[in-house]
């Protein structure tokens, strides 16, 4: 019998060939379409885990390179109970033995999937939060007492302990780890085993080896975790530190040195000798491009001349911040001032006033910029840093953000004058320091000044009237599209950035501003173009 539908057969085959060979895509190019799903588009990745054995390998490695990082705290919860399987049945069968009614339901297989393979980063603070909420839920039938509560904590610190264990016992690569327990209410000192010690297990040496972003913060001293890294950890890219806490200054100047390519450090609230630190970074002139200091308290001894010249030998320096930090004085910053950072995009100093401020060094260090700053902030008293405006209106006619603190009308000026020069700016700030500076007529010149390219307007360290607003308005260029500023619950001003947006056809993103009946002394208002 003739086949009355001859290109039925070719249609059905090729259209199977098409079903069979379209799902196959090799794994590297799922990862590379993978990659373009945002890291936490959870319920995306989710519908390519059940295409097939592939896709699924593919997704899960997305999902689960930073799993406590893409969930809510409840969600990730019930990541404790996956990880649960990876324990060794030892540890299993004494956490069922503490918890007998929570977990005995739990299954004892271990997944398909090694998820333990795909992980990438920790975040140790959340890892506890997941865990702290996994025992709630898992105890809901016990009565509350302060045995239990201590009964928990002590559960809390043992399994958190052993996610560390299994976290780098050989099969996780990780990329990134933080152990920062800063603003959180974990007590390493009430932590019999210690669980934040997780790179000194015995798998570290394998599971931290790749590692390339590292941060550690909180009261507690860091001694053994910096010395067990050092042997293990070699490229470290981004490194920050906080708090000092009896932390050795030796052993932290030695986990830099032994880093080859150390782009990023950042150091908060160091109270101990700070000397040997910085020194370090000698070793990594070449590839250092970002350096922030924040609350860092600097020597007043014979040393303080020999404190910035390992950092000065940076010459590949993008960024220098320089925050809160006490003693910043001439000599110290001698020779930052000296150094030649040509790559310099960003400076920022915020410091108290000293006996004999680095006028002179912060100049040096503009200048010595040629013309690639792009970022300044000074949280200074401008009356003690003469001429400074001026040396930045010379040397930094690239300029985009600006932060300066104002406090008088003379220095009001000495901004005005600035943007005949800098014409590129995109953002302005004028923070408060001390003290708010009431401005009337001065304000009015700086909206005739401003730059047309100006996006963004922070004016929280100054006072004004709603008819000064009005008028600063008025002469400001129709680009800006952000203010915050100090309105001291009057609704008028928000009101008037109201009437200046629809002079440019924009309107208030947060319109329910408009009808409140109370809004805070100070409030941000963007506009849509």
């Amino acid at each position: 019998m003739t086949d009355q539908h001859p290109f039925k057969r070719t249609t059905d085959v090729n259209k199977s060939k098409e079903v069979h060979y379209s799902p196959y895509l090799p794994p590297e190019t799922l990862g590379e379409i993978f990659s373009f799903f945002a890291d936490d588009d959870v319920k995306s990745l989710h519908s390519c885990l059940l295409v097939n054995k592939t896709w699924c390998e593919s997704a899960a490695f997305i999902l689960w390179k930073r799993p406590f990082d893409i969930s809510s705290i409840m969600a990730s919860s019930e990541l404790v109970s996956v990880y649960f399987l990876f324990f060794s049945d030892e540890k299993k069968k004494s956490l069922l033995t503490s918890v007998p009614n929570g977990l005995s339901h739990l299954s004892s297989d271990r997944p398909a999937l090694n998820y333990l393979s795909y992980l990438k980063y920790v975040d140790f603070k959340k890892v506890y939060k997941a865990v702290r909420m996994w025992l709630r839920t898992k105890t809901l039938l016990e009565p509350f007492c302060s045995e239990f509560k201590r009964r928990q904590i002590a559960l809390t610190n043992r399994i958190v302990t052993e996610l560390g264990r299994i976290f780098t016992a050989g099969y996780a690569r990780l990329d990134r780890l933080s152990l920062d327990i800063r603003y959180f209410e974990y007590n390493p000192k009430d932590d019999e085993v210690d669980c934040l010690s997780w790179p000194c297990y015995p798998g570290a040496c394998v599971s931290l080896s790749d590692l390339r972003e590292f941060l550690c913060g909180g009261q507690f001293m860091k001694n053994r975790i910096l010395l067990s890294m050092a042997e293990i950890c070699k490229d470290i890219e981004i490194l920050s530190i906080h708090e000092s806490a009896e932390t050795s200054p030796e052993m932290l100047a030695e986990f830099i040195k032994a880093q080859r390519r150390l782009i990023k450090f950042t150091l908060t609230n160091w109270s101990s000798e700070i000397l040997e630190i910085l020194s370090s970074l000698r070793k990594q002139a070449r590839t250092l491009k970002y350096m922030e200091l924040i609350r860092c308290i600097f020597p007043r001894n014979e040393d303080y001349t020999k404190l910035f010249r390992g950092l000065a030998e940076c010459r590949n320096l993008q960024t220098l911040k320089l925050e809160q930090c006490q003693h910043l004085s001439t000599k110290l910053m001698k020779p930052l001032a000296e150094a030649s950072f040509e790559k310099l995009q960003t400076f920022i100093i915020d410091t108290e006033a000293v006996s004999d401020p680095p006028t002179t060094e912060i100049k040096a260090i503009i200048q010595n910029s040629r013309e690639s700053l792009i970022n300044i902030g000074l949280n200074v008293n401008l009356s003690l840093y003469a001429d400074i405006m001026e040396t930045i209106a010379t040397f930094c006619p690239n300029l985009l953000n600006l932060s300066v603190t104002i406090e008088r009308d003379s220095e009001m000026q000495q901004l005005i004058t600035l943007f005949r020069s800098c014409t590129n700016l995109v953002e302005l700030k004028i923070p408060k320091k001390w003290k708010l500076f009431e401005v009337k007529k001065s304000l009015v010149e700086l909206g005739t000044a401003l730059p047309s390219t100006l996006k963004r307007i922070e004016l929280d360290g100054l006072k004004f009237s709603h008819e000064t607003w009005e008028e600063f308005l008025d002469m400001c260029p129709g680009s800006i599209n952000h203010f915050a500023f100090n309105c001291f619950s009057k609704s008028i001003f928000v009101k008037i950035v109201e009437k200046y947006g629809k002079r440019y056809s924009k309107s208030i993103k947060n319109e329910e501003m408009l009808d409140q009946t109370w809004l805070p002394v100070q409030v941000t208002v963007d506009l849509n173009n």
